[in-house]
């Protein structure tokens, strides 16, 4: 019965907070209806304000040594593919209309798991947001490990906007039992490490998961990346298909669009095999004329040979994929209601990774009880 309450509590809140306008006096009575939800469902109150994870000392240099026990590696079973599923933007919160909406996104992640029964789950950002993610980063670890499948999380541009930063939400994550993520070089940002996946020993498919911070890589993360690609291709002989996944797209999103899309005809150009739709603006780095802002980091791509895909997410009302330059360029399909939202746009991502690399690419929207396909790139 608490839940129930709690729950009506919070739409309530949600219409104080976004129907009425806040007058001055009004965030205690806001606080107060907060302090009885959590007492509802038997949080205990917290004693700080804000919460400041450890800072990783890991020191990563170009001269260190790529080693695959060094990375996190998850084994393929031979013959059969293996399955990542990816889920985006979810925006866990626990007050307001967020709570509702979360509610929701637990079902239809539940629902996802249970239909694509992956080997790995990935969360490509945007994992909780709002003012309060101190119980939000714990529902999300304990929904994640409910499922007993590993699960490797980057971080989206919200998720350090709450009560927690961002070391102290890996702390969280990386206290479950199934959680790959590593925190990395702190130069780097938080979170930025390797999950190879292999068959009999070999690499088949390494994943470069990377924090993108509010716009793109740095420096020093380009390094490690050309360092990571060429590391997998000597270990594996050359055979070792790379993917990165981030949360904010790369610039060169926009300049594969603007190639690609033939605005005359509302058609996708031949030659880039793409699939999918543009519903908002692609918010990549700019520059202040309002161009794309390149740092270099696809040109590493592009040297390095052997990276095949980017995954991103950020933009809810986008799903396309492109082929350009030789490299797949896919945003991921958003779940949930939470923070915009386009119709039809609510699911999840399906990656299959066969004896030569990632064969397939499916987005599943929700579709009645089911999930059905809206982008399926095959190779």
């Amino acid at each position: 019965m608490g839940k129930f309450i709690a729950l009506f509590l919070v739409l309530m809140l949600s219409v104080f907070q976004t129907v009425v306008p806040l007058a001055k006096g009004d965030e205690p009575k806001v606080s107060a209806v907060r302090e009885t939800i959590d007492r509802l469902l038997e949080r205990e109150p917290l004693e700080k304000e804000f919460f400041e994870g450890q800072k990783s000392d890991y020191d990563w240099s170009t001269a260190d040594e790529y080693r695959l026990e060094d990375t996190a590696v998850l084994e393929k079973r031979p013959g059969k593919d293996f399955i990542i599923l990816n889920l985006a933007d979810i925006h866990f919160s626990d007050y307001g209309y967020r709570l509702l909406t979360s509610v929701e996104a637990e079902a239809t992640i539940r629902r996802l798991v249970k239909q694509v029964n992956p080997d790995l789950i990935i969360l490509s950002g945007d994992n909780v947001c709002s003012d309060e993610t101190y119980y939000s980063m714990r529902r999300v670890t304990e929904l994640m490990e409910s499922f007993g499948v590993p699960w490797a999380p980057v971080y989206g541009n919200h998720d350090d906007e709450g009560n927690c930063d961002l070391n102290y939400l890996a702390d969280v994550m990386i206290s479950g039992e199934h959680c790959l993520m590593r925190k990395g070089d702190p130069e780097m940002g938080v979170g930025n490490y390797i999950v190879n996946i292999t068959e009999n020993g070999t690499v088949v498919e390494s994943l470069i998961l990377m924090d993108s911070h509010h716009s793109q890589p740095n420096e020093k993360q380009k390094q490690w990346f050309a360092w990571a690609a060429e590391g997998v291709k000597e270990l594996s002989g050359g055979a070792a298909e790379v993917s990165v996944f981030m949360h904010i797209p790369l610039p060169d999103y926009q300049l594969a669009y603007d190639e690609a899309w033939d605005e005359e005809n509302g058609r996708w150009r031949d030659g880039y095999a793409a699939q999918g739709e543009l519903h908002e603006k692609i918010c990549c780095e700019r520059d202040a004329d309002g161009a794309p802002l390149q740092r270099g980091f696809f040109d590493a791509i592009e040297e390095s040979g052997n990276t095949k895909f980017v995954f991103c997410g950020h933009e809810h009302m986008n799903d396309f994929s492109i082929e350009y330059r030789g490299v797949r360029l896919t945003y991921m399909l958003k779940l949930g209601y939470a923070s915009g939202f386009q119709p039809g746009f609510n699911g999840g991502t399906q990656i299959a990774v066969g004896d030569d690399g990632i064969s397939r690419i499916t987005h599943l929207a929700v579709n009645g009880g089911l999930f059905k396909g809206i982008v399926d790139v095959k190779y």
